[in-house]
């Protein structure tokens, strides 16, 4: 009999570790996988948009800190929204929930990022125009990476060397409040990562509470359904940018229910798709050279 938790990981569209999400011919295969560690879940797979020295996207899937794989992106269209644009695209896998905790996690996502920095020169990454995007608890996880200075500080970078964060219908921007309505939900999603119980590890994981000081990414997108739980964690991400002068956008779109929040990251970079176009002009603007 399966877990929940592996059900529940399936039925909210985030596969299992390793697991094709579709067909063998729909896929978009990667043109180098990187390790950047010694556990297997410590390794990247870079799009490449071709040849030159170009901006990176770096992704982190979503997946409650428990499940997704980096996998995933053989099958969606953020590789080829990405590589249209001329950027290149990567996607990060990391330890998941039990093995770790979220700090870990985070700190994987540092190291990859410094493993991306230290092969910038052979894959034709200009340094000075990386943006982390995240969706669900990965917009968390990249929001946490780039507003405390402490991940990374470990591997001798800073969140200002990150030229923007794309935050994605995130949860726990402030790990104290609710992110999901249900409280069904949020024992099977939200507390295995983020124990209630421990007030401290709360706000030590708490995007919301480090961004209200500087330093952070030099400018964030917030996308979020109308999910109440979503809005409200949005604008505390929001807020606390404000007071420490980083520039913010924040952008809702229509939707309440678990499919707008997963549809969310699987239709970005479809053409035509709201989040899409908001997000083009402003990873433009980002992401366009210096003059």
């Amino acid at each position: 009999m399966p877990r929940l938790t592996t059900l529940l990981a399936v039925a909210l569209g985030y596969g299992l570790p390793g697991q094709p999400a579709v067909s063998e011919k729909r896929y978009q295969r990667p043109d180098r996988t990187l390790a950047y560690g010694q556990h297997p879940l410590q390794a990247l797979d870079l799009y490449s948009a071709g040849a030159g020295v170009r901006p990176l996207v770096a992704f982190v899937h979503g997946g409650a800190w428990q499940f997704g794989d980096k996998a995933r992106r053989l099958a969606d269209r953020k590789a080829p929204f990405c590589r249209a644009e001329g950027w290149h695209f990567g996607s990060l896998n990391f330890r998941l929930v039990p093995e770790v905790g979220v700090a870990d996690i985070a700190a994987d996502i540092a190291a990859g990022l410094r493993a991306l920095w230290d092969a910038s020169e052979a894959l034709g990454i200009d340094r000075t125009r990386i943006v982390l995007m995240g969706h669900s608890s990965g917009a968390h996880l990249a929001a946490l990476v780039a507003t405390d200075p402490g991940y990374l500080g470990a591997v001798g970078l800073a969140p200002g060397d990150l030229a923007g964060v794309v935050a994605n219908d995130g949860a726990a921007y402030d790990a104290r409040e609710r992110s999901v309505r249900s409280g069904w939900l949020d024992r099977r999603l939200i507390v295995p990562a983020l124990p209630p119980g421990d007030a401290p590890l709360l706000a030590q994981l708490s995007p919301a509470l480090h961004a209200a000081q500087a330093p952070n990414a030099r400018a964030f997108l917030i996308l979020h359904t109308a999910r109440t739980a979503s809005a409200r964690q949005a604008e505390l991400l929001e807020r606390a940018l404000a007071r420490a002068g980083t520039p913010a956008e924040r952008l809702g779109f229509a939707g309440r229910g678990a499919s707008a929040h997963v549809m969310l990251s699987r239709k970005f970079g479809a053409p035509g798709f709201p989040p899409t176009e908001a997000a083009r002009t402003w990873l433009r603007d980002i992401l366009s050279p210096p003059p």
